[in-house]
């Protein structure tokens, strides 16, 4: 056994310890900033509302680390569900570095996120005589619900969910704008939603950033406090499944 090669070791331990699914071990780590206070990881086998057994980096040989969570459980601030083999996002306590003040399951926050809107009347002089002969109908509008959101990737891309429709143009109401999101982070364990547009050279050019701190992660919600105040979302399901 011990003329196993390194790797092979290696690879048979994260099996059995922190999860054979894991094939891939990115984060989204933000690359806006290089002075991230986060600490990246991996769940390991024996983790549980008190203590957090993680691996930094399951590749490199090194012994998992250990903190104590029970504070950041009590506080609420466990963030999604502990599994063994995913990935994490860790905010040590200031005072004790033994602690853990903040977790959080990337893995859980990958998904389709979407919230629901009505729309509004349109105020254009154009729009005016036809309203006035709606009634019903145009009640009827009004009360169509359109769902927005945003999809976040494991490869720290986003897409925006809800579109503008042919028929908008014409339409006597309108539904707000869903921010287009392309791209997603966790940085000094908050999570940065960044707009992006194409640049004349067919890049993506970030053009603005929301900072948000989680408030609610489970299996199908998600509360964030932007800078207007708290948003929640609900996790769209998965047709293909």
């Amino acid at each position: 056994m011990k003329h196993l090669p390194i790797i092979i070791l290696l690879a048979a331990w994260l099996a059995t310890g922190c999860g054979k699914q894991q094939k891939d071990f990115s984060l989204p780590i933000s690359t806006v900033a290089t002075d991230d206070s986060t600490i990246y990881g991996m769940t390991c086998d024996g983790s549980n509302d008190t203590i957090l057994i993680f691996l930094k980096d399951p590749y490199d040989g090194t012994d998992p680390d250990t903190l104590n969570i029970l504070e950041a459980s009590k506080n609420h601030h466990v963030f999604g569900s502990l599994r063994i083999g995913d990935k994490l996002a860790i905010s040590l306590d200031s005072a004790d570095k033994k602690k853990a003040r903040q977790v959080i399951v990337t893995q859980d926050l990958l998904g389709d996120w979407c919230y629901k809107v009505k729309p509004t009347l349109k105020r254009t002089a154009r729009m005016n005589d036809s309203i006035s002969i709606m009634g019903d109908s145009l009640q009827k509008l009004l009360d169509i619900e359109r769902e927005l959101g945003f999809t976040l990737k494991a490869d720290s891309s986003a897409m925006p969910i809800g579109s503008r429709r042919q028929n908008d143009e014409e339409s006597p109401v309108e539904y707000p704008r869903a921010k287009r999101y392309h791209q997603w982070y966790i940085h000094d364990g908050q999570l940065l939603l960044i707009e992006t547009r194409i640049d004349t050279l067919g890049n993506m050019t970030p053009i603005a950033t929301d900072t948000t701190e989680l408030v609610m992660l489970t299996s199908d919600s998600l509360t964030l406090r932007f800078a207007d105040g708290e948003h929640s979302f609900y996790r769209k399901p998965d047709e293909h499944q």
